[in-house]
């Protein structure tokens, strides 16, 4: 089963050839392929996918470098100063991405930036997102430590070089590498080895190549010094490459990983328009339905106003309904007052029967249900006992207040109900 995509671009940014690898990462026998940005395209037949690239290592300079701690959390942004006397051209041409950072020594490969802008946009027309992107001698597959004849002579490290449509591609480290063309790479080797001051203590060197003739003509390129240090000639296919992810990966910064939006959005485009459709069509309905009830309120608050103004044809109108409310509330009393008819049953005969005590004021209040008397008597002892009959039917009688003046003796009575 194919799991994953992988492309490779030649310097022009013009031809493709790609590669499906399997679960193990591992290439799958017959999706191997090669042309322009259209055969790309009809390969993958306008589905999007998610790949991985591998960029020519003659575009793409590593190198190490050295950074103190507090460089550390601000090394990224301090790269352009750091590089600007060591970088032919402005640095701000080049794309710059970091290896990790290790006691104070890390790896940086940097690439010219519209180059790789260029590609990125192609790809992305292509409906293909980079997920990965290295430079190619970088995944070339890197030797264990060698030993070597003498016992007590150290460890040689690996090389690895690999020939391939006559161009030298040579790994000599996790995170540095290069590519140059076959004819100019014993100079090349020959520079890496005096930048590296080898003088007796020489790599083992692994060679790769597609064909027989290519692995020949490779050794045939290695400086002299190197030559008798080749522990290793391997006939691979081009595919057979180191796809761990333990190099530099060159989508970092502004070519890293996005979210991939316009994937999700090609997938959910049909649905997110019927949602946004049944959506607007629910918005619409509220709408509708606001607007109808408005109209329906204005009517009802209408009809109120004009039954207000058949109750009370003149004055103030401010709340229809509040003031109506208002005079239902004024002629209505309370649900838990009594009648004042059957008080005034219980209390008047035994009032009337009372020579000695005269009315003076009767006040009922609906919303207690209370009645008050205010009574005058020649004596004391009849309203007592006006009191005392009251109470005596049933009825609560109190006793506000009284007062005397002369043989006048006024009181006044709250009378109610029994609770």
């Amino acid at each position: 089963m194919a799991d994953q995509l992988v492309l490779t671009i030649n310097r022009a940014a013009d031809t493709y050839r790609w590669c499906w690898l399997d679960a193990q990462q591992n290439p799958v026998a017959g999706t191997e392929g090669g042309g322009d940005a259209e055969a790309l395209a009809l390969m993958l037949q306008g589905s999007a996918q998610q790949a991985w690239l591998i960029v020519p290592g003659t575009k793409v300079i590593t190198r190490a470098l050295e950074y103190t701690e507090k460089e550390k959390k601000h090394l990224r942004n301090l790269l352009p100063f750091q590089l600007e006397e060591t970088v032919i051209g402005d640095v701000d041409r080049f794309h710059f991405a970091l290896g990790p950072l290790e006691n104070g020594t890390t790896t940086l490969a940097y690439i010219e930036k519209a180059w790789l802008e260029q590609v990125f946009a192609q790809l992305t027309a292509l409906s293909v997102e980079i997920t990965r992107c290295w430079s190619a001698p970088l995944t070339l597959h890197l030797a264990a430590t060698a030993a070597t004849t003498d016992a007590d002579a150290p460890a040689a490290d690996p090389w690895t070089l690999q020939l391939y449509q006559q161009v030298v591609m040579v790994r000599y480290a996790r995170d540095l590498g290069f590519s140059v063309d076959q004819p100019h790479a014993a100079i090349a080797l020959e520079l890496l080895l005096t930048a590296q001051k080898r003088v007796d203590q020489f790599p083992a060197l692994t060679l790769r190549a597609t064909s027989e003739q290519d692995l020949q003509l490779l050794l045939a390129s290695l400086p002299a010094a190197l030559q008798k240090h080749v522990v290793t000639q391997e006939l691979v296919d081009f595919w057979q490459l180191d796809y761990s992810g333990n190099s530099i990966n060159l989508c970092q910064g502004e070519f890293s990983q996005r979210l991939p939006i316009e994937r999700w959005w090609r997938s959910w485009r049909a649905v997110a328009t019927l949602a946004a459709a049944c959506l607007g069509v629910h918005i619409g309905i509220l709408l509708y339905q606001i607007h109808d009830f408005r109209q329906e309120n204005l009517t009802i608050r209408q009809q109120i106003e004009a039954e207000y103004r058949r109750a009370v044809p003149q004055g103030a109108l401010v709340d229809a309904e509040r003031q109506l409310t208002g005079l239902v509330r004024e002629l209505q009393p309370a649900g838990q007052s009594g009648s004042v008819t059957n008080l005034l049953a219980k209390v008047l005969p035994p009032l009337g029967e009372s020579a000695a005590i005269s009315l003076r004021s009767v006040q009922y209040t609906g919303d207690t249900g209370e009645l008050n008397l205010q009574l005058q008597a020649t004596e004391y002892e009849a309203i007592e006992i006006l009191r005392s009959t009251i109470e005596a039917d049933g009825l609560r009688a109190e006793l506000l207040g009284s007062s005397a003046q002369g043989n006048t003796h006024s009181a006044r009575l709250k009378i109610s109900q029994n609770r």
